[in-house]
């Protein structure tokens, strides 16, 4: 009788709401899957403006409290396994020296402009389309950039009471030092780009660059990925389906302290900051 005066009246409520599929984001899951359960009790009556004025309520949560809610896992990468695997092992091996190549040729790109004789490398009055494509491949950078983000988010997700309780076989400092050297190679990443940037007088040669500098950084993900097909070996194929990669990590009661957590976002935005100004500063 309840629903029939409801949808007389207008009210009726959609059938993935009333059986709870409405995805988790929109925060209406958990309530509906109440409702549902207490159903199977005692009768369950809520007035129909309280629950569109809920409705809107939990649409409208912050988007940061969705995402601490989000349970992550893992990187897949060979940076992963500089913490869950022993020093002596093939797979640290391996995934060093993929981290030592990646940086090898990042600081080589990076020797390779002509530091004594800088400012007359910078091509004067370049023509407006070789402008734009300058400060388009800032952002373009950014968004490929994907090293600097991922390491700052483990670190702000993944406090070390948090990771001691989940991986009480592996240490927390590894960890940390897996993250700075992602942290690392990320800044060499922007540092190489500004410099092609500002010293690029052809659109396609600034495009080209950026992906060749884009590729290194993909070494890590390449390497791991031809290890879990057993390219490798057998040894290595293990390593990269130990359990740590299933494990996943919800919104942690150890948590990272607020402003912690408020600069680290905010790393991200600094970086395009400066990518902009230090490009500002040269070409002006």
């Amino acid at each position: 009788m309840t629903e029939a005066r409801d949808t007389e009246a207008g009210f009726a409520a959609p059938q993935s709401i009333a059986t709870g599929r409405l995805s988790e984001k929109s925060g209406l899951v958990f309530r509906s899957n109440a409702a549902v359960a207490s159903g199977n009790g005692e009768s369950f009556d809520e007035d129909p403006s309280t629950k569109i004025a809920a409705t809107v309520v939990d649409l409208n949560d912050d988007d940061s409290k969705e995402e601490e809610n989000d349970p992550i896992t893992l990187p897949e990468s060979t940076h992963t396994l500089l913490f869950t695997e022993p020093i002596t092992s093939i797979s640290f091996c391996w995934a060093f020296v993929i981290a030592a190549g990646s940086f090898l040729c990042l600081i080589l790109a990076l020797l390779d402009n002509p530091w004594g004789n800088f400012q007359n490398n910078i091509p004067a009055n370049v023509n407006p389309p070789v402008r734009f494509a300058q400060y388009c491949s800032i952002f373009i950078a950014l968004l490929m950039e994907e090293e600097i983000p991922t390491a700052l988010y483990l670190l702000r997700r993944i406090p070390q009471q948090y990771f001691n309780s989940k991986f009480p076989d592996l240490v927390y400092s590894k960890f940390v030092c897996s993250c700075v050297i992602r942290i690392l190679s990320g800044y060499l990443f922007l540092l190489n780009v500004l410099l092609i940037l500002v010293q690029s007088s052809g659109v396609l040669d600034i495009f080209y660059d950026v992906l060749a500098l884009q590729f290194l950084q993909q070494l890590d993900d390449i390497a791991f990925s031809l290890a879990r097909m057993s390219v490798m070996s057998k040894r290595m194929k293990d390593a990269t389906n130990r359990k740590y990669f299933q494990i996943e990590f919800n919104k942690s009661k150890f948590g990272q302290g607020r402003k912690l957590s408020i600069f680290l976002k905010g790393i991200y935005f600094i970086n395009m900051f400066g990518l902009l100004a230090g490009m500002i500063v040269v070409t002006l």
